[in-house]
C-alpha cells in the first residue's frame, strides 16, 4: 500500500514537473518588446533631399513626415535582446528602397553609432531578417523603455522627376 502511494506522489510530481516545464517554455516566445504609438511612415509630396538637409531635420522644420520619434518598450522583468525591423510597403508610385536614406538617433538626437561612420546610408544597405530591414538590434533592461529618432529621406541622387511615396512600418522582434 506504501509502495503505490510513493509511486503515485512520484508520477504527480513528474507530471507537475512537465507541466512546469512546458509552461515556461511556451512563455520565452511571447514578444515582451513592443512599438509605443506605432505610426505609418510615410514620405509623400516631398522632393529629393541632400544628405546634409535630410540627416538634420528636426521636428519643429519638418512639413513632411520624415522625421519619426518612437519608444520602444520591454514589458518582461528580464533583459530582453531586440531588433528594430522596417518592412517597405510597395505601389505603382512608389520610389525605389534604394533611394530612400535613412538615420537613427537616440531621444538626445546622438546619432546611433551604426550609422555614424555611415550616416548617409540608404535602407536597401541594411541587413535583413524576415523579409524586413534590420534598423537597429539592442537590448533593453527588464521594464524599461528606449526613445529613439528616425528621419527617413528621398536622397537627391533620386532620377526621379515626379514627387513619388516611401511607405513602412516598424515592427520589433525580440528574442
Amino acid at each position: 500500500m506504501r509502495r503505490n502511494v510513493f509511486i503515485l506522489i512520484v508520477i504527480l510530481l513528474l507530471i507537475l514537473f512537465a507541466l512546469f516545464k512546458i509552461t515556461n517554455k511556451s512563455d520565452s516566445n511571447k514578444n515582451y518588446v513592443y512599438i509605443e504609438d506605432n505610426e505609418e511612415l510615410v514620405i509623400e509630396n516631398i522632393l529629393p533631399l541632400s544628405d546634409e538637409v535630410g540627416s538634420t531635420f528636426s521636428r519643429s522644420n519638418s512639413k513632411s513626415n520624415i522625421y519619426y520619434n518612437f519608444k520602444i518598450k520591454n514589458s518582461y522583468e528580464g533583459k530582453t535582446k531586440y531588433k528594430i525591423l522596417l518592412k517597405t510597403n510597395k505601389g505603382k508610385a512608389f520610389i525605389d528602397d534604394r533611394y530612400v536614406k535613412i538615420l537613427l538617433s537616440d531621444k538626445d538626437n546622438v546619432t546611433k553609432k551604426e550609422y555614424i561612420s555611415d550616416t548617409t546610408k540608404t535602407i536597401i544597405g541594411l541587413s535583413k531578417f524576415n523579409n524586413k530591414y534590420v534598423v537597429y538590434s539592442g537590448s533593453l533592461k527588464g521594464n524599461s523603455e528606449e526613445e529613439f529618432i528616425l528621419r527617413l529621406w528621398i536622397s537627391n541622387a533620386s532620377t526621379y522627376d515626379d514627387e513619388l511615396i516611401f511607405d513602412g512600418q516598424l515592427s520589433v522582434y525580440s528574442y
